[in-house]
């Protein structure tokens, strides 16, 4: 006999520093949850010292989250905003927060999750089947991949891997991947480099 349930189900966020003070459920399906930071303060972004965030808020931003039950989620957020008192001009800065960067369409949390789609996929695979854009999906891999490897951040090189990704179904177009396997587990990309030349 199946048994009914009223109750509610809680899932964690992967986002620290934020309340939650509303969600929402759209007609075709996508949760809409709309956060606040915790944090009061953010650097200025002219002389870098850290300033009150009490001069408002800038424009909402909306960002695609990890799914729900296989629904999208998208985090809505309206930024704090600071303003420095000492440097000339006193110029407000809109904060920065660790979970997402200015100018990106997804949570970091969610540009890992891509990253994650991509294993055994193409670029094209996961524009698809993820609902974004090509772009939205090569944006994702130009954040989570830096252009330089921090070689003081790379514990060892005792695990190399080298693999190889189709950028697109067919077309014999191919990237490879160094990574490198860290004592604690973790794998870290060392390069993406454009062709699979022995050089």
């Amino acid at each position: 006999m199946a048994y009914h349930s009223s109750g509610k189900l809680t899932i964690p966020l992967d986002i620290p520093d934020v309340d939650i003070i509303g969600t929402e459920i759209t007609r075709d399906g996508k949760y809409i949850i709309e956060v606040e930071s915790r944090l009061e303060t953010t650097p200025c972004g002219i002389c870098g010292q850290a300033i009150k965030c009490s001069y408002g808020h800038g424009a909402e931003v909306e960002l695609r989250h990890l799914p729900i039950l296989g629904y999208e989620s998208y985090i809505r957020i309206r930024p704090k905003r600071g303003q420095c008192l000492s440097c000339l001009h006193e110029p407000t800065t809109t904060q920065v927060v660790g979970w997402y960067e200015q100018r990106s369409p997804h949570t970091k949390a969610y540009d890992r999750y891509l990253m994650k789609q991509l294993i055994g996929s193409t670029i094209e695979d996961v524009s698809r089947k993820e609902k974004v854009g090509y772009d939205a999906v090569m944006g994702a891999i130009g954040r989570q991949v830096a252009v330089e490897v921090n070689w003081e951040e790379i514990e060892n090189l005792g695990t190399v891997g080298i693999d190889e990704i189709a950028l697109k179904k067919g077309r014999k177009e191919y990237a490879a991947v160094i990574t490198a396997r860290q004592d604690n587990g973790e794998v870290r990309i060392l390069a993406v480099l454009e062709e699979r030349k022995k050089r």
